[in-house]
């Protein structure tokens, strides 16, 4: 008699750690297993990770859980995986790295992406493209025409890797070398060599794939004289990427039903299935996502189209504003002034007052973003008076972040034209109570925050689990038991256009200073 396909592992790649998750299939979460894993910083601005020891993490978390679970492998119906995006290493045919993974945050690309963005032929291109998108309305063209290298573009990594290490670059010329991002990586190891791939949203993610085509930028390979034959096939994000080897887990085959990107996957697991559906997941970093649905957007001031997911030839399209430091900044209230130690401390210490006392706070230590665009704008602290306790410095912390996070909202719908039907939020940051009724008041929107921490690997697993045909449907998963706390706007609007507008005036002044 078969056993029953229980259970889907869900396998979820940060920067800093790896976790691995067991669901059954009413989508409850019965075990997970964490373990931390190394960043290395050999030079300065150099962000890499050994893709071995990530391998081994894999193994070794996905074993654990399985072990303490008293769960056997030929119950597991099938494997999904979120990655952190963007990170990627090259390796042979004998599956061997010639360099550790290089991270999206590694800067050491900074003056290889300037000399790119000053390349004759890639002004021609942009011009080009530029002229041909004002016309046409061409999504590709305009995008085109916007487009500026950053070292968080995959290209631009690998482009310096190559100019830094020519005997690597010649074995990619000749064939010898595969090119992948960690969830390439991770089903290579998983299937033993046989499976080269990706998904569409990881590889929307380097800058050197084509998703409104779906195929490998041969415009930007040509131009930087990239092999494109190093690149992996592109699957579908719930997809069939082959089995698991017989050695790995007590001899069974576990099939790999779904590969996506990190906030891709959060997306999915808050069941942000419709257009206008929005996430923000909250690290130390935050990262606000918008469903655009099935037609790609840009954002005139520079927001590009990603894709969220593509399942059964339908590809679902989003906008993405990144706000740098959240975490990072309540970290150095902390450790840096002595202000808070923890989101919770800050919560409660800003709790201590009805209002700032009109004090604003710009969160912007590291420059500031879409849809500003300023990199050397520093954080600024305006209205102090002989009054202001640290509890109104607190408050006015958690009410610039909500006011940044709802400034990109702003801007994606001023941009795109596009309603705000829902938002949802996780991470740590979020587990701040002041903060999501800011973002709520100020945005007059309800906030819904999950009380589950892990969404990007729910949204892995809800993936496999269609992959799997335990559910059927996006109708079936949204049935699925989540639980929320809700948070509704409280002030009226004469009070919102007053936060508002002292925001607006300190943000002023903060971009004129630079």
């Amino acid at each position: 008699m078969a056993e029953i396909k229980k259970y889907i592992i869900s396998v979820d790649a940060g920067g800093s750690s790896l976790r691995a998750l067991l669901f059954d299939r009413q989508g409850r979460i019965v075990g997970r297993e964490q373990v931390k894993t190394e960043i290395i910083s050999s030079s300065s601005g150099a962000i890499e990770h050994d893709p071995e020891e990530l391998w081994q993490k894999f193994l070794f978390a996905v074993n654990k859980l399985l072990k303490n679970l008293n769960v056997k492998p030929v119950e597991i119906a099938s494997i999904g995986i979120s990655v952190q995006r963007a990170i990627f290493t090259l390796w042979d045919k004998k599956g061997i790295t010639c360099c550790n993974f290089i991270s999206w945050s590694d800067i050491r690309a900074a003056e290889t992406t300037s000399l790119m963005n000053k390349n004759i032929k890639w002004k021609f291109v942009k011009l080009g493209a530029a002229l041909v998108g004002r016309f046409t309305g061409s999504t590709i063209l305009t995008a085109t025409g916007m487009l500026d290298f950053v070292t968080d573009h995959a290209l631009s990594r690998l482009n310096w890797l190559f100019a830094r290490r020519p005997e690597v670059y010649e074995k990619a010329k000749n064939g010898e070398l595969m090119f992948g991002t960690l969830d390439t990586w991770f089903v290579y190891k998983l299937t033993g060599g046989k499976i080269h791939a990706t998904d569409t949203s990881n590889a929307a993610s380097t800058s050197l794939y084509n998703h409104f085509d779906f195929k490998w930028n041969s415009i930007f390979c040509n131009l930087f004289k990239i092999p494109i034959g190093i690149f992996p096939e592109v699957k579908e994000t719930k997809d069939d990427y082959g089995y698991t080897t017989e050695d790995l887990f007590d001899g069974v085959k576990i099939p790999i039903g779904a590969v996506v990107g990190d906030q891709m996957a959060s997306l999915f697991g808050h069941c942000c299935f419709e257009k206008g559906d929005v996430k923000i997941s909250q690290g130390s970093g935050s990262f606000v996502d918008i469903n655009m649905g099935y037609k790609p957007k840009l954002s005139r001031r520079g927001l590009f189209p990603l894709v969220a997911w593509r399942i059964d030839g339908m590809t679902t399209y989003m906008l993405e504003g990144h706000l740098a430091t959240a975490g990072r900044l309540i970290d150095w209230l902390g450790q840096g002034i002595g202000l808070s130690d923890t989101p919770k401390v800050l919560n409660e210490l800003a709790a201590e007052c009805e209002d700032s006392e009109g004090v604003v706070f710009v969160p912007t230590p590291n420059g500031i973003r879409f849809p500003h665009f300023k990199p050397n704008v520093r954080g600024t602290i305006f209205g102090l008076s002989l009054n202001t306790h640290r509890r109104h410095v607190a408050r006015a912390v958690l009410q610039g972040i909500a006011m940044r996070l709802v400034d990109i909202l702003d801007g994606i719908k001023k941009d795109t034209g596009i309603r705000v039907r829902s938002i949802k939020t996780d991470g740590g940051v979020s587990r701040s109570d002041l903060l999501l009724q800011c973002v709520s008041d100020l945005s007059n929107h309800t906030v819904e925050r999950s009380r589950e921490h892990e969404v990007a690997a729910v949204g892995a697993a809800y993936l496999a689990g269609l992959s799997a045909g335990i559910w059927k449907s996006f109708d079936e998963i949204s049935k699925l038991e989540k639980v929320y706390d809700l948070f509704e706007p409280r002030i009226c609007s004469v009070e919102r256009d007053k936060i508002r507008k002292r925001w607006k005036t300190a943000l002023k002044a903060a971009l004129s200073v630079e």
